[in-house]
Parts: structure tokens; C-alpha cells; sequence
């Protein structure tokens, strides 16, 4: 927990949410789960590993927890974001510059919902009207 000080100011959690937060991640995963560090490529997000139940294959890179959009410098497109609350949803969204997939786990509900994030829209001028 000494190690996640910093992340846990960040983030606002406080140690109850956490684990509530933890124990939403692995039901809605059905992995097994470790977190890594925090990355600041990941927008200085904590890194959780995952391993299917009952396999012997190592732990793979499965998702980021609460990245800094602002700070991402590689957009996980293919990892989960995971956030505690839809406010961090949409600091994603109005952010985002690949298509991604977030899951709000939300530890004071016990919810947990999944939300796509398209990529950003081209804007394609229209063809001119007469004024």
C-alpha cells in the first residue's frame, strides 16, 4: 500500500474504496489479477496484469487503472481503462484519440458498467450553401 501513497492521491481512493474496487476488477475480469506499477506512459495510470483461471501461462498486461489522459503518451487501445466514476469517463472521452474500452467500477455502488469509447470523428466540411 506504501508504494501506491502517491497514485492513491492522485486517484482520490482512500483504502475502503480501493478494495471494493479491487474485488469489482476481478469479478468483471474472472481473472486472476496482480498490479503492477503506475506508468507514465499509461498516464502515469497503475498497471493490472491478468491470468485466466487454471491456466499456467504467465500474467499478460490486461488494463490500466485511472490513466491521466493528458499525460498518456500511448493511448492503451487494446488494455481496459478502469475508472471509479463516470466524472474520470468523461475526462476520457473529450480526450481520447483511439477507440477505447472503459469500465466504471463504481465502489460505492458495487456497479460495474462498460462504456465505448468511439474514435474521434473526422470533420468533413459539408458542401457550401448559397447565403
Amino acid at each position: 500500500m506504501q508504494r501506491l501513497a502517491g497514485f492513491f492521491r492522485r486517484t482520490g481512493f482512500d483504502l475502503t474504496a480501493w478494495d471494493t474496487f479491487t474485488r469489482l476488477v476481478r469479478s468483471a475480469s474472472g481473472k486472476a489479477i496482480v498490479y503492477g506499477e503506475q506508468s507514465p506512459r499509461y498516464g502515469n495510470g497503475l498497471l493490472v496484469h491478468a491470468r485466466h483461471p487454471g491456466t499456467e501461462a504467465g500474467y499478460t498486461l490486461a488494463a490500466v487503472v485511472c490513466p491521466d489522459p493528458h499525460a498518456l503518451t500511448h493511448w492503451p487501445e487494446k488494455l481496459d481503462i478502469l475508472v471509479p466514476d463516470r466524472t474520470w469517463l468523461a475526462r476520457i472521452r473529450t480526450a481520447a484519440t483511439v477507440p477505447l474500452r472503459v469500465a466504471v467500477l463504481d465502489p460505492r455502488t458495487g456497479h460495474s458498467t462498460f462504456e465505448r469509447i468511439p474514435p474521434p470523428s473526422v470533420h468533413r466540411p459539408g458542401p457550401d450553401r448559397p447565403g
